[in-house]
């Protein structure tokens, strides 16, 4: 029948279509069809039997147009309608198409009739595929043979389309809503905006009904791209500037995560989980309790201290919380230690770490990020360079640079990350969006630095630069003990043994002088705790009794320990004789121990006057600061200090350290915001420079120089937050006298490892590093380098996953002009879908599909290969913006949407629909490549008609997916993830295991001793679900044609 009607329409000189509004797609195809040289075609649209259905009460009439809008951008036009729906623009432009509607409060129309010159069709028949075609229906056609009745049926449309009312503008706009044909920069910049505003987000938020929880701008910005990461890669690592807001975000991002687990019908008995050190338990639990949030908090200790049946329960919590947060996760990377066994024995559906120093000590703390992100989620080369390093209870040796950049690269992919300056950045762009609770503005405050003199004598600065003469003599054998053999890294990287035995031994002659120099910086007593140990130090300086600390350094009785016990050579080449000669040895160890006691024959005759005027600057601070925060990297520096601060007047000295008996508790309270206390100084060590809030500090000092940004910035950071009360802050840098200065191949040594982590490692320095200057460094160099570093990239070289996406509309690599940019997101929402065509030298199509209450964006590159081979499908963004950096030029032509375009454009987005079990996070795709082979198995071995029939229309739903109706591949992932928790469940419970669970390590125990029945089988997947139309999610669309084009059959 649907023949014959479109037959009639097509001969027709004026047709006349009466036919509800779902039809609209349909007429769009079919005006492409008619004859240019006829006269008007005219269409009255009624109204769908659907849209009476009314799920809600509305005390408002919802005027027709209006109806019919919001149906087609619920619904969207298909793609391969896109060149018909721009003809059909041009046909109604023109008067060639009469519109008109009867779809008022009291006329409501729902016949449907087709009037030719030669026959009239009527019945219930819509003007779709399915009603002219796929469904059974009850229809009646009258030709011209039968006048009477042709007239009759021919006078019925007459009369409706007389009663209706014009509909031609309201056509046009909705026609121009579905789609625009735009430049590629309009349609790149509208990709972009889709993923960088996160306004779907706010819809997702929106309907968690959180539109009160006083979340800034920035804050919603980060929980959009954090659901598109666990959406679009499994996992996140949010690592955002200290001061940025992180727990207010991070309990609706996990408030979010929750809901979606809720609404997918998928929750478990176990609660979202939270594991965060003991002084930010509170505020996690109160931010929990304002969004509503059944949120189970854990400290360290906690996971730390448990045992017996508290363990199993602390255990059992791990495993069952399909949400697992941990707070200050750099905190979990000893392998070693129980808490982080703990926490990567866990079954979540998605991980979030929050931490703003990836890097805490070592390059290494990467290695441990990644592990606890999910090895499933880790890309195959991950696995494969890190294989032997993954679960590794002890890690001998820091990354070499190739292992440390893929570490990098992969990260990235995971992590939420905005800098300081960014954040400010948006705090500009709407400044009465960020208050504090006490409606304060917030953002982060100025900087102003400052350096002080430290008055250093001319005996002192002789005495200080004889002490780093004769360390520059040292050999370093304390770090050349054990086997001397080339790590499996540079192995790979094909090194020989000759080069790193050189390397080796230049490295260990370098970072004992930066020990030496390093501990002079800070104090007296901190290079005596090295030289002679700690409870020499304590005795000397009087501190015994009044402090306590653990004891390390006295490098000269290690020296006299160890002589004459040379290392293992498995290099295979000759080493030097001290090396190998156990009297050459001990005679080396003898000298080396004479150079170190030459040391502190020096050191012995060293004022106090660098201590002094540390002390001195502490005390004057006080007369324009109630609260004085300061920061040395040694703790017993600190104690010499405080001893002298209780000396010189009546202030409150508090001192913390990493130690528990120390006043890290009432640091905390007194300089918490809103602190009312007065003429305080907190002295802390390192270990207090992350995990607290101390903003009611406006004064910072460095009682030592920092090395490297890294340690100023965690220093800084604890003052340096959006909800500062202060304006500006100070921040005191110590200007050292060159003898005592740090020097230009010092400052490298640290940029990305503790140098205890390289004093214990087997890797050498990495050799840019061998051959730097021995020339003091200004202070004033190393505070510009400080405030550059603020307004650049971090430090450590991890960057926002959406850094790429940026880059393409922002800073000097912008491809999208920033009036285009501003016009898209001021108007985002006129189109719902902007198509580009442009002349390229490969056929691709890049795909923008929008978010919404229930999905994240997505955006996809197709790349089509010869011969019908199934085409490249990339949907990594770095990868993909890389790509079109390559593809699209400000030369690139733009092409019209001609037919042989949308020959290309209809193929590239059937292969889109196909894609989409590839476009799946990796854990989620590994999941069914596993549910496919256990399947496999279970067919060959079972008979049973019922687990016969049941695992055969599993395995033809994942092999031959109906491309009408495919499944939701995320849901059918997610069901199969579920089915196999309990055997997931034990195997994690193998305390013994010593590298990471992957999905495939229990495909032996699924096809014997823990085979899946029948029952359970059918019972997960009874209703699969199947995947909502494509063409409502597109947004944007580029797609490349080469200049030889291809037909799109052969795509």
């Amino acid at each position: 029948m649907g023949q014959v009607v479109l037959q009639d329409l097509r001969e027709a000189q004026s047709p006349l279509i009466v036919s509800g509004y779902a039809s609209l797609e349909r007429i769009v195809r079919l005006l492409a069809d008619l004859d240019a040289k006829g006269g008007p075609v005219r269409l009255l649209f009624g109204v769908e039997p659907h849209a009476t259905g009314r799920e809600r009460f509305a005390l408002q009439h919802v005027d027709f147009p209006t109806e019919v809008r919001d149906y087609w951008l619920a619904h969207g036009i298909s793609v391969d309608a896109s060149a018909s729906l721009i003809h059909a623009i041009g046909l109604i432009e023109s008067g060639r198409v009469e519109a008109r509607h009867l779809g008022g409060a009291r006329k409501r129309l729902h016949a449907k009739i087709y009037c030719g010159e030669k026959g009239v069709t009527l019945g219930s028949s819509n003007f779709t595929d399915s009603g002219l075609s796929r469904q059974l229906e009850a229809n009646v056609r009258f030709t011209t043979k039968e006048p009477r009745r042709f007239h009759e049926a021919r006078r019925i449309a007459e009369n409706f389309w007389a009663q209706g009312r014009p509909y031609r503008d309201e056509l046009l706009a909705l026609l121009r809503q579905l789609l625009a044909v735009v430049s590629w920069q309009e349609a790149l910049a509208r990709a972009c905006a889709e993923l960088l505003d996160g306004d779907w987000a706010r819809a997702y938020l929106g309907a968690l009904e959180l539109e009160s929880a006083g979340l800034w701008p920035s804050q919603v910005q980060g929980i959009a791209e954090a659901l598109w990461l666990m959406e679009n890669v499994g996992s996140v690592l949010v690592a955002d500037a200290t001061g940025s807001g992180k727990t207010r975000m991070g309990a609706h991002l996990i408030r979010a995560a929750v809901d979606r687990i809720w609404s997918s019908g998928r929750m478990r008995k176990g609660r979202p989980l939270m594991v965060c050190p003991p002084a930010v338990r509170h505020a996690w639990e109160a931010e929990a309790q304002r969004c509503d949030l059944p949120l189970v908090t854990l400290s360290h200790g906690v996971l730390s201290r448990a045992a017996g049946s508290a363990g199993e329960q602390v255990e059992d919590a791990l495993r069952r919380a399909q949400v697992l947060a941990v707070d200050e996760a750099h905190n979990f990377l000893n392998l070693a230690s129980r808490r982080t066994r703990m926490v990567l024995s866990n079954m979540a559906d998605h991980t979030l770490l929050f931490t703003a120093t990836p890097i805490n000590r070592s390059v290494v703390d990467l290695l441990r990020i990644a592990d606890t992100l999910g090895a499933d989620n880790l890309a195959p080369e991950t696995l494969t360079m890190f294989e032997g390093l993954l679960r590794s209870r002890r890690l001998d040796r820091s990354l070499s640079p190739g292992e440390l950049a893929a570490l990098r690269q992969e990260l990235e992919r995971f992590t939420v990350r905005r800098t300081k300056r960014e954040l400010n950045a948006l705090v500009d762009q709407n400044p009465e969006a960020y208050r504090d609770a006490a409606g304060r503005p917030c953002r982060y405050p100025r900087h102003r630095s400052h350096v002080y003199k430290l008055g250093e004598s001319n005996a002192d600065q002789a005495l200080a630069a004889k002490i780093r003469t004769l360390s520059g003599k040292l050999r370093g054998l304390l770090y050349l003990r054990g086997a001397l053999e080339m790590p499996a890294v540079l192995q790979r990287e094909h090194w020989d043994a000759a080069r790193y035995l050189e390397s080796r031994l230049k490295s260990a002659r370098m970072l004992p002088a930066y020990v030496v120099s390093a501990a002079l910086r800070s104090s007296r007593a901190a290079l005596t705790e090295h030289l002679r140990g700690t409870a020499f130090a304590l005795e000397h300086f009087g501190l015994a009794g009044r402090f306590n600390k653990p004891h390390v350094g006295n490098v000269i009785d290690k020296l006299r320990e160890i002589r004459g016990q040379v290392p293992e050579n498995r290099l295979g080449i000759p080493l030097p004789d001290w090396l190998t000669d156990p009297d050459a040895h001990a005679q080396a160890c003898d000298e080396e121990r004479s150079l170190y006691e030459a040391m502190w024959e020096a050191l012995a005759q060293l004022s106090d006057g660098r201590e002094r005027a540390k002390a001195k600057l502490l005390t004057r601070l006080l007369c324009e600061h109630d609260l004085v925060l300061a920061f040395d990297s040694r703790p017993i520096t600190l104690a010499v200090i405080r001893a002298m601060l209780e000396e010189m007047g009546d202030a409150r000295i508090l001192l913390a350290t990493g130690d528990t008996g120390s006043d890290r508790r009432e640091i905390a309270e007194t300089l918490r915001p809103g602190s009312q206390r007065q003429r305080v100084v907190a002295l802390c060590s390192d270990s207090l420079a992350e995990g607290v809030n101390l903003q009611q500090a406006s004064t910072i000092v460095h009682l030592d120089m920092p090395s490297v940004v890294r340690v100023a910035e965690q220093r800084v950071g604890r003052v340096d937050r959006m909800d500062s009360p202060h304006e500006a802050i100070d921040a005191w840098w110590p200007d050292d006298a060159p003898a005592f200065a740090l020097s230009s191949d010092e400052r490298f040594i640290e940029r990305f490892e503790t140098v205890e982590n390289l004093l214990g490692s087997n890797l050498p320095l990495p050799e840019e590093m061998l051959g730097r200057g021995h020339g003091p460094v200004q202070a004033e160099e190393l505070i510009r380098e400080f405030e550059a570093q603020a307004d650049a990239e971090p430090w450590d070289g991890i960057r926002d996953a959406f850094q790429p996406v940026r880059d393409l509309v922002l800073g000097p690599r912008a491809m999208v002009p920033p009036q285009v940019m501003d016009a898209i997101q001021r108007n985002k929402q006129d189109v719902l879908a902007r198509i580009a065509a442009v002349r390229s030298t490969e056929a691709f199509g890049f795909f923008c599909l929008s978010g919404d209450d229930e999905r994240a964006p997505k955006w996809v590159l197709l790349r089509p290969r010869a011969h019908g081979a199934r085409p490249l499908v990339d949907a990594d963004l770095h990868r993909i913006t890389a790509r079109l950096r390559r593809l699209l030029t400000p030369h690139s032509e733009t092409l019209p949407l001609d037919d042989q375009v949308q020959g290309q454009l209809s193929a590239l987005f059937a292969d889109l629909h196909r894609a989409e079990r590839e476009i799946l996070p990796r854990r989620k795709r590994r999941a069914l490549d596993e549910m496919e082979k256990v399947l496999q198995g279970y067919a060959r071995r079972f008979s049973e008609p019922r687990m016969k029939r049941i695992v055969n229309a599993l395995l033809m739903r994942l092999r031959q997916p109906d491309a009408q109706q495919p499944p939701n591949w995320d849901a059918l992932a997610e069901r199969w993830l579920d089915l196999i928790r309990p055997v997931w469940y034990r195997h994690l419970g193998e305390r013994r295991r010593g590298r990471p669970l992957l999905l495939r390590d229990i495909r032996r125990d699924l096809l014997g001793e823990d085979c899946l029945s029948a029952a359970a089988l059918e019972a997960a997947f009874a209703d699969i679900p199947e995947a909502g139309p494509l063409e409502a999610r597109l947004a944007a669309c580029i797609v490349g044609v080469p200049e030889r084009r291809t037909p799109a059959g052969n795509l």
